[in-house]
């Protein structure tokens, strides 16, 4: 009995052993198997081979002197125009993009705008944009009113500083873009550029329109909006710069005074038929000096001695100096004190024998150049034996320098130089197109294809 029992003993004992080794290998099983399961995971989430999480500060792409083409602050996308291969291309951006000014200090996206010239760093894999910094280098011309384009050749005046560009130009109306045709003479301007190459060209403040109603006494006299003096005729409408504004009309005795105020691409109508009349002449003295000194001057359509001062009645007067080998010049001023000089030189004209008189050479996509207030108010030339003619949709009507011609197809006398071209038809906007015209002996025509109808 005590053998038996010994060995119940020893049997319980290796039971229990071997209950020991059983429960230590399942847990050492089950702990290998959770490590296991627990690196398979982690390979999931780990990086294809060769790919590189981008992070804060990484690029591997930059552009020097892009311009803003447009900023999409919704889909948190920014678009630009590399000038170096004449291409666009878009960057996505986020919290991480670093956004300075061209002092290095840093800024929002919301400071960045169509026409801003700028420096990028981004990642071209994920067309993210890490930096965006105003260019150094870039000038920045805002509230420009006193310009001059000339888009033959490619120049633009500039408080009498001469300017270049080229064909890449952008033009901005806005946040949209825009043409240089769509630049009016009386828009104001921001000008971006670098040493005297203009880059783009934002139009900041557009233009409405004014149409006078009952004018008949004023007829043959003038209108003067601002900086814009103009003959009054009896169908004019007159692209103005959005404002308020004091009109004035004088013809003879009558004259008066109208406050209006001007809204952007829409037409406002003045009735002028109960302005008051008065017959208070006065005289100012204004001496004339030309270069050259021997041209013929005309004032009001006669011919005057520039010999000795000219006494001139208080208002607006038409001076036309013209000689031979010269181009001639039409300008309007206007006498508002005692005495005054006024200098005027006339350029030389421009040879184009060297060009074939071709006639009746059609222009798609007219060469727009736009002048100063000043100079825009010349006359058209009625006595031209080649016209121009404005094609557009059905019905509209066709203003040149505010003057009515006709509905289209409207034709006019060509006359060298810069034309307004309006174009008005009921349910659309009005739009105005700022054209140039050369010396060349042929015939030319515009065409525009559309007009937005009005919401």
């Amino acid at each position: 009995m005590r053998y038996y029992s010994l060995f119940g003993q020893l049997n319980i004992r290796r039971v229990i052993v071997s209950l020991v080794i059983v429960s230590f290998c399942v847990l050492f099983s089950g702990c290998a198997g959770s490590d296991q399961e627990k690196t398979q995971s982690y390979s999931d989430q780990t990086p294809v081979e060769g790919f590189v999480m981008p992070k804060a500060g990484t690029y591997d792409s930059a552009d020097t002197e892009a311009v803003v083409v447009s900023i999409d602050r919704q889909n948190n996308t920014c678009t630009l125009y590399n000038r170096t291969v004449g291409k666009n291309y878009t960057l996505s951006y986020d919290g991480t993009t670093k956004i300075y000014d061209k002092y290095g200090s840093l800024t929002v996206i919301d400071q960045i705008s169509a026409g801003d010239i700028v420096d990028v760093t981004f990642l071209k894999s994920k067309k993210l944009l890490n930096s965006m910094t105003r260019s150094a280098d870039i000038w920045v011309y805002d509230d420009v009113s006193d310009f001059e384009i000339d888009a033959l050749n490619g120049r633009m005046i500039i408080d009498g500083g001469e300017y270049r560009f080229k064909d890449d130009l952008l033009i901005f109306s806005g946040q949209n873009k825009a043409q240089l045709m769509d630049i009016n003479t009386c828009d104001i301007l921001k000008v971006s550029g670098n040493d005297r190459n203009i880059y783009s060209i934002t139009i900041e403040q557009g233009h409405g329109y004014l149409r006078l109603k009952g004018q008949d006494y004023f007829e043959g006299g003038w209108i003067e909006v601002g900086k814009i003096i103009k003959t009054v005729n009896n169908d004019m409408l007159l692209a103005v710069p959005v404002g308020k504004y004091d009109i004035k009309l004088k013809n003879g005795e009558y004259e008066g005074t109208r406050n209006v105020v001007i809204e952007s691409n829409k037409e406002t109508v003045l009735d002028v038929s109960d302005m008051v009349t008065v017959d208070s002449t006065m005289y100012g003295t204004v001496i004339l000096v030309t270069e050259p000194s021997d041209a013929e001057l005309f004032v009001d359509g006669k011919e005057a001695d520039m010999s000795k001062p000219l006494s001139l009645e208080y208002g607006i007067h038409q001076l036309i100096v013209r000689k031979e080998g010269y181009e001639s010049l039409t300008q309007y001023i206007k006498v508002g004190q005692e005495s005054a000089t006024l200098e005027i030189t006339l350029d030389k004209k421009k040879d184009y024998s060297a060009v074939d008189p071709s006639k009746d050479t059609p222009n798609a996509s007219p060469s727009p150049v736009v002048t100063s207030i000043v100079t825009q108010a010349a006359e058209i030339n009625k006595t031209s034996d080649y016209r121009v003619t404005i094609e557009a949709p059905e019905e509209t009507e066709v203003y040149v320098d505010g003057s009515y011609v006709g509905i289209v197809p409207a034709s006019f006398a060509k006359n060298e130089g810069t034309h307004v071209i309006t174009l008005r038809k009921d349910g659309y906007v009005t739009r105005s197109y700022t054209i140039a015209l050369d010396g060349v002996l042929r015939n030319e025509t515009f065409s525009f294809a559309t007009l937005e109808k009005i919401e």
